[in-house]
């Protein structure tokens, strides 16, 4: 990393924790103390006025504020006029590849994946459910609209937002992992916490992945037993009772990136595949982002903007 880059890294850490809009909560949940930071825009008022809300997962051992800078959804949500929530994991990840992770780290249990949350069978759907459902609105003053909250996060937190996705179809009305398959069953590396994955619902899915991802495989990982992420999207059509004749439509091309969709607007499942991608978010900040590598990024996607746009329209009706 250059000096440049670190600077440009720093001067942005400094200006998330600095800012106003930005909300630290701590509280209690299930007998553990939790973690939570929100952003609320300029322009939300402590009123009746019903604000929509996305949940956005942080990555195995990282943290809210690593994921909050990585996809940078408080500059659209500012724009947009949404809240977003950045739930914190437990305390102690236990991370598979050889990369290092100084200081505290963080996991969420989405069931299959990743120790050591998922190992100790916590509670994260239920902290989900609590933050948005009684804590956050009491806090904040603010009314959530109930029929616009979204879910959306990175690795380990795609693996989340795939879990919410089934066991909380009646409060989650769209969901879009990034880099992170549904994984309901357990894994053969790591004690898991499995779950039937019925829906009330219809959940339509935006899944983004690199087809060069060496953490998470496009193909799955048998030695983790990762599912492949074609699997994973199709249990999402199956689900949401997409005729198995429907044809899959392309909805985007643009350089490394062709997104693929099929269903309509209340049960639509889209997959956007990046070529020579790695295990990234695509359109993350220029150092965020880097051409090559094991994280080797794309710009020819924000994917930030293409979640909200995926978003903003898909009600719980």
């Amino acid at each position: 990393m250059s000096f440049t880059s670190f600077c440009l890294i720093l001067a942005t850490l400094v200006a998330f924790v600095s800012s106003s809009s930005v909300h630290d909560f701590s509280m209690s949940f299930a007998n553990t103390t939790r973690h939570a930071l929100v952003y609320v825009p300029s322009s939300a008022t402590q009123s009746d006025n019903p604000i929509p809300v996305v949940v956005n997962f942080h990555a195995l051992a990282s943290d809210p504020l690593a994921q909050m800078i990585m996809s940078d959804m408080n500059k659209l949500a500012e724009a947009e006029n949404f809240v977003v929530v950045y739930p914190r994991g437990l305390e102690g990840a236990q991370v598979w590849t050889p990369l290092p992770a100084p200081g505290p780290t963080y996991s969420l249990n989405a069931g299959g994946c990743c120790p050591a949350a998922c190992s100790k069978g916590a509670d994260d759907v239920g902290f989900t459910k609590f933050l948005l459902k009684e804590f956050l609105p009491t806090e904040l003053d603010l009314t959530f609209d109930s029929s616009r909250i979204y879910a959306t996060g990175m690795s380990n937190g795609g693996f989340m937002t795939n879990r919410v996705g089934c066991e909380l179809s009646d409060v989650i009305a769209a969901i879009a992992p990034v880099s992170g398959p549904l994984m309901n069953t357990a894994s053969i590396a790591w004690k898991s916490d499995p779950f039937p994955c019925d829906l009330k619902r219809p959940v339509p899915v935006l899944h983004f992945h690199g087809l060069a991802d060496i953490i998470v495989p496009f193909h799955g990982d048998r030695l983790l037993s990762f599912p492949s992420v074609e699997d994973s999207v199709q249990g999402w059509r199956e689900r949401n009772g997409i005729a198995e004749d429907e044809k899959w439509v392309t909805s985007y091309v643009n350089g490394d990136v062709t997104c693929e969709g099929v269903g309509g607007e209340g049960t639509n499942v889209t997959l956007c595949k990046i070529k020579g991608g790695g295990h990234s978010w695509p359109g993350a900040n220029d150092s965020l982002c880097p051409s090559s590598g094991i994280f080797s990024c794309t710009k020819d996607i924000i994917a930030t903007e293409a979640i909200w746009d995926f978003f903003k329209d898909k009600t719980l009706s």
